[in-house]
């Protein structure tokens, strides 16, 4: 319970830098739905009232939450020095890193020099769609994620730019829709109307497999590439805020 209890705070402690929950929902890589129900949760676990709802148009935060957000972002930071003071005085012998299905290769080939130049003992490599590689990363369950974009829009100490990819879209059948859930949810309304059929599914090589075997108008990515290429998605390495810093430029070398 606490661990989770942990988790909703530090959402909470993101979300109050904005002024309700329409705008801190884009900031914290929750939908408003999904962040509305978190704070729900912390008002019945702890029986506070974190925010206005009698506000005519859109909640705003109480002094409650504030505190309650104050309170909590001190604690976690004296925790994170102690941490990090920890983390600085040995080396980790273990990661979690999470990827995007796409970048398996750049993702694959960086844990493989993981292990042959860090000495790593343990690497956890999970393949992700980017509702879970967001969420999880968010969370704080991973270390390190591979992705084309950043879990939300805030600024990442531990962020570089690692290579391209590139994007093959097929079209044999547009009348039949494939995409992952993160497409599906940036579908137009009249794209989804037009749509004979539409298969959704988190798994890129069902989706390849799919396109190849039946046709339909989806997009599937391209190996992915070290280096820069113009025009093409970037691939970033994101390292969480708690990952020493020692760490973290051991790990850049590896690019």
């Amino acid at each position: 319970m606490l661990q989770t209890l942990a988790y909703e705070l530090s959402v909470l402690a993101k979300a109050i830098q904005h002024k309700n929950l329409s705008a801190a929902a884009v900031h914290v890589g929750l939908s408003q739905p999904q962040l509305s129900r978190l704070v729900a949760k912390i008002e019945s676990e702890l029986n506070v009232v974190l925010l206005d709802r009698t506000a005519r148009r859109k909640s705003g935060w109480t002094p409650m939450a504030l505190e309650l957000s104050l309170i909590f972002t001190r604690g976690l930071g004296r925790l994170e020095g102690e941490i990090m003071a920890l983390a600085e005085e040995r080396d980790i012998t273990e990661l979690r890193i999470g990827s995007l299905e796409g970048l398996s290769g750049i993702s694959t080939q960086f844990a493989k020099s993981c292990f042959d130049q860090l000495g790593m003992k343990l690497v956890y490599l999970d393949l992700l769609d980017f509702r879970d590689l967001d969420s999880q990363f968010l969370s704080g369950n991973l270390d390190l994620i591979f992705t084309v974009k950043s879990p939300s829009k805030q600024k990442y100490q531990k962020m570089i730019e690692v290579g391209f990819q590139q994007m093959e879209k097929v079209n044999s059948d547009p009348k039949t829709l494939i995409c992952s859930p993160f497409e599906f949810a940036g579908l137009e309304k009249r794209e989804v109307e037009a749509a004979s059929h539409l298969l959704v599914s988190n798994s890129l090589s069902l989706r390849s497999q799919w396109l190849h075997n039946f046709g339909g108008a989806g997009t599937l990515p391209v190996d992915a590439k070290k280096g820069r290429g113009k025009g093409h998605y970037s691939i970033y390495l994101i390292g969480s805020d708690i990952l020493s810093p020692r760490i973290w430029d051991r790990l850049k070398t590896l690019f």
